[in-house]
């Protein structure tokens, strides 16, 4: 009987390190001004712009949670564009990581388009576009827009958003 226990104690020891040990491989950087942009992103042209408010992002912490509060515009100058795809990347071990591909429907509730077209010099914004969590740790995101023109360019748009640790204000309710 103690063998056993003595097996399982030392089986659970181990996992418990591995997990710890995957945790710690985790290196959050900052990217760099020539990081390479994600494959999906890489030959087209940029036509969205993006834009994040505020670029800096703080949280604050509401009973135990995190809440980095923020709003993710987009706008297209040049023509009418039907948005194809969208989600986010997040940085790290050097390198953007695909975070979510948000489904194309979402785009209409969230930034208030109709049937994922963005209209020509009409900004749409998400305005509660908020980093939600238990854990307080910065970092930085790369949301993006894949989108065709009327002529069937395909076209993209992104913006990065550094998302700090540096707690603004706790409330207790």
């Amino acid at each position: 009987m103690k063998k056993d226990l003595l097996q399982i104690a030392t089986l659970i020891a181990i996992i418990i390190s591995g997990t710890v040990g995957l945790n710690a491989q985790v290196n959050y950087g900052t990217p760099s001004e020539d990081e390479p942009l994600p494959e999906k992103l890489q030959g087209l042209r940029r036509a969205i712009e993006v834009a994040h408010f505020p670029k800096k992002n703080d949280p604050v912490n509401i009973e135990g949670t995190y809440y980095w509060k923020h709003a993710t515009s987009i706008l297209s100058k040049e023509s009418e564009i039907k948005v194809i795809e969208y989600g986010a990347y997040i940085y790290y071990n050097d390198q953007w990581n695909l975070r979510r591909t948000y489904p194309n429907k979402d785009l209409d509730k969230t930034f208030g388009t109709k049937k994922q077209k963005m209209l020509q010099a009409h900004p749409y914004t998400w305005t509660e576009n908020w980093r939600v969590g238990d854990a307080l740790f910065g970092g930085w995101a790369l949301w993006y827009f894949i989108g065709t023109t009327p002529d069937g360019e395909t076209v993209c748009g992104y913006e990065t958003i550094d998302t700090t640790s540096n707690v603004l204000i706790t409330k207790k309710f």
